[in-house]
């Protein structure tokens, strides 16, 4: 209640009123209404009543008082609309009344979102309690899901040796034992960590947190030219690319859309983490895998703004978008929907692994073994039996091994780019799994499983895929290849959808571009600076 509004006005309706009284004018008095009520129909413009007095003699005088009382209500309420007066007056008694004459009772249950957004998205604190509940997920990634990673890998190991030991023909042990297990298996060997990760990302979902970090960020984002409704899509592409480039159609304004697109691939995908994983497991210390994994993921992510503050300043310029979010109540997991986003996730990457990937691996084992080059070989199994030391035999295998697969299909293909990967340092295997990677990025891991294992020079200690790795890739090539794969193109399905979405096929050409050499540039300064450790 607006008690100064009603003091005002009540006082024009006084001296409006003692003006009718004190006159007394016969004309008046026939009216049936009181003088208060007169007063109030004068002031509300009433047209009958106008008319009935307007021949009247007191009008001359009246007319007066009355604009003078309407001039006070004008300046004061800041309107020259009567109606507009009245229905403010209106409110502001209601609203006194009820203030005067309603008692609410103090609620028992306290807010608890209230409570916890206190907390969680606090002005100083949110950021870091976001990045810490990020920190914990990756280093669940990686501890837990190394469990069951070397029983998986002891499997895929003993089905390769029992292929081995009871087929005759080479052609088609080579096939099931390096090909298909050596490819299909090494991919196969991450699904842990895949289903870690999401179950992580749908328990931040489900509970309604995810509302809360994409407003905490809002302002954030907007320094680098991306908007808050941006987080959705991009903390989605932690998981997959696919569903990241379709989320971002709650985007109106079409440059913040196009922006956020281009951005998403610097998060890194859940096919990008087996890769992570292979190589963190090979070149960095156990203990301290987790806090590295974190790290790669938030230097993606560093990067995606830095990429986001550029492009907005140079391609995508334009007028922000307001933000605006529905905020969800905190609530309990929805164990069924998170059972139904992990298992879904899980049910993709294992009919990937089983048909996509089967067909990668098999192409790539047919391109790395084809030709046969018989007449090498014949070369090299002459030089073996003349020899007795068994240390000269084992060299003359692996050279026999690693010029079969130089001079295969696929040595000379990876040959042919290599002069364009080799300031990064990647010799033509990697190359090649960068090439293959494009189709989709679990094709890499197929890729080095078939390449090193088929052309390796380890210890009997160290025949998987990270001891041969460790053993044959220096550390900043380790490094570079890690920030290459971290930025570069996604893979084909996700590269469709861009598309799709973006608008056609010439923003395909540009994200090919752009993270390419936004990729070759980062992994560069990357493998140098590296080097100097």
């Amino acid at each position: 209640m607006n008690p100064s509004r009603l003091i005002h006005w009540q006082r024009e309706i006084l001296q409006l009123t003692q003006f009718l009284e004190s006159k007394k004018d016969n004309n008046i008095k026939t009216l049936p209404l009181s003088y208060r009520e007169i007063a109030i129909a004068l002031l509300k413009q009433d047209n009958a009543l106008y008319q009935f007095l307007h021949d009247k003699p007191i009008w001359l005088e009246l007319s007066k008082v009355l604009q003078d009382s309407l001039n006070h209500l004008y300046i004061h309420y800041k309107t020259q609309s009567v109606n507009d007066i009245f229905m403010e007056e209106l409110n502001d008694f209601v609203s006194g009344a009820i203030t005067e004459s309603v008692a609410y009772k103090q609620a028992n249950n306290k807010n608890h979102t209230q409570g916890i957004d206190k907390i969680l998205i606090h002005r100083f604190f949110g950021i870091p309690i976001f990045l810490f509940f990020m920190w914990l997920l990756f280093q669940l990634t990686f501890t837990l899901g190394s469990i069951p990673m070397d029983y998986i890998e002891a499997a895929f190991n003993g089905l390769s040796e029992s292929i081995k030991d009871n087929f005759s023909n080479e052609l088609i042990t080579s096939l099931f034992a390096d090909g298909i297990i050596g490819g299909v298996g090494a991919v196969i060997l991450f699904l842990p960590n895949i289903i870690i990760l999401f179950f992580g990302i749908a328990l931040l979902e489900t509970t309604g947190y995810m509302s809360r970090v994409a407003f905490l960020l809002d302002g954030f984002f907007h320094k680098f030219g991306l908007h808050g409704k941006s987080f959705i899509p991009l903390v989605t592409g932690f998981g997959c690319s696919v569903p990241a480039f379709m989320a971002t159609r709650t985007l109106k304004n079409q440059k913040d859309r196009l922006l956020t697109l281009f951005i998403i691939n610097f998060m890194s995908c859940g096919a990008r983490l087996p890769i992570y994983v292979l190589f963190i497991g090979a070149f960095f210390p156990q203990e301290q895998a987790g806090n590295w994994l974190f790290g790669i993921y938030i230097l993606g992510a560093i990067l995606g703004l830095i990429a986001a503050k550029i492009l907005r300043l140079t391609a995508f310029r334009g007028v922000d978008e307001p933000f605006v979010m529905e905020m969800p109540k905190y609530r309990m997991p929805n164990w069924k929907l998170v059972w139904f986003m992990i298992y879904n996730k899980a049910k993709m990457y294992l009919k990937k692994a089983g048909t996509f990937i089967l067909a990668a691996s098999v192409l790539i084992w047919f391109a790395s073994t084809f030709p046969l080059q018989e007449e090498t070989k014949a070369q090299y199994e002459k030089q073996i039996q003349a020899t007795q030391e068994e240390t000269a035999q084992e060299t003359l295998n692996f050279k026999l091994e690693k010029t079969l697969i130089e001079n295969s299909y696929l040595g000379q293909a990876g040959k042919f780019i290599e002069p364009l990967f080799s300031p990064l340092g990647f010799d033509w295997r990697l190359s090649v799994s960068l090439v293959s990677g494009l189709a989709a990025k679990e094709v890499a891991i197929s890729t080095m499983g078939i390449l090193y294992s088929l052309g390796s020079e380890v210890d009997e200690n160290d025949e998987n895929l990270m001891g041969i790795l460790k053993a044959m890739i220096p550390f900043n090539v380790a490094v570079a290849y890690i920030l290459f794969v971290m930025i570069y193109n996604p893979c084909l399905a996700a590269t469709i959808v861009f598309g799709r979405e973006a608008g056609g096929l010439k923003y395909i050409v540009y994200l090919f571009l752009f993270t390419s050499v936004m990729a070759y540039i980062v992994a560069f300064i990357g493998g140098e600076i590296a080097r100097l450790f």
